[in-house]
């Protein structure tokens, strides 16, 4: 009979020892399935930006969305799509002063280009410019065009059409850089 409690015990310790392993190797997986899941998810999505892609539609007379942020730094491209039936332009600048002609706004806006001093690829509508002096991107009716480019200014800037009329009409709009 001692045998045979001492055999029993000898089980059940043995039993309960494989119970225990069995737990801490559930718990060890768990964990380990944990961090890899974790890591696959920074990896693919938890970091920075890799590119920032706006849709700009061009219509008479509005840009949509007429208010576009960015981020400095990260690479962006713009995709712009005429769906008016007139050419309109895309043109980035520092804001107009109060009480300017519209002549003066539009030389203004010629000097102040956004990407007077950045490399910008222009690519579509026909064109495929890549270079630095881009101050405005021509697109006919029903045509589309891609400006790609990274931010490197901070600021709030002005989207505007300079083509005659379209402006006062009231193409034009914001670019914040963060």
């Amino acid at each position: 009979m001692l045998d045979e409690q001492s055999r029993n015990l000898r089980v059940f310790a043995w039993d309960l020892y494989n119970y225990g392993r069995g737990i801490i190797m559930r718990r060890t997986t768990v964990l380990l399935i944990g961090c890899l899941f974790l890591f696959v998810l920074v990896q693919a999505g938890g970091g920075a930006p890799k590119k920032q892609e706006v849709t700009i539609q061009l219509t008479e007379f509005a840009f949509k969305p007429n208010k576009i942020t960015l981020t400095k730094g990260v690479p962006a491209e713009l995709k712009l799509s005429n769906k008016g039936s007139v050419t309109h332009e895309f043109m980035v600048y520092a804001p107009p002063k109060a009480g300017m002609s519209m002549e003066d706004v539009e030389k203004w806006a010629e000097d102040q280009s956004y990407f007077k001093d950045l490399e910008v690829t222009v690519e579509g509508a026909g064109i495929e410019v890549v270079g630095k002096g881009i101050f405005e991107v021509e697109i006919e009716a029903g045509k589309s065009a891609e400006i790609k480019f990274t931010p490197t200014k901070a600021g709030t800037f002005e989207i505007g059409c300079h083509l005659p009329g379209h402006y006062e009409a009231g193409m034009k709009g914001t670019l914040v850089v963060k």
